[in-house]
């Protein structure tokens, strides 16, 4: 079954209208309620991890599902 999602929910205005690969290079401040400061301080947390592709996609997928439309029956 085929669901719908909506991030748009989780975006600041400006970033609305760019496709996932655009957003992959979007500053963390894309997303809706985290600010300039805030943003800097994830990048200054994470820059030492590399984390894998699977570990960062299973997290996109749980991300994602919280965003999914319910289906209109």
């Amino acid at each position: 079954m085929r669901k719908k999602i909506n991030i748009n929910k989780f975006l600041e205005e400006e970033y609305r209208d760019m496709t996932f690969n655009e957003l992959s290079g979007a500053p963390f401040n894309a997303i809706k309620g985290v600010s300039e400061d805030t943003a800097k301080r994830i990048r200054a947390a994470f820059k030492p991890l590399e984390l894998s592709k699977f570990v960062n996609l299973a997290e996109a997928i749980v991300t994602l599902a919280e965003g999914e439309v319910p289906e209109k029956k």
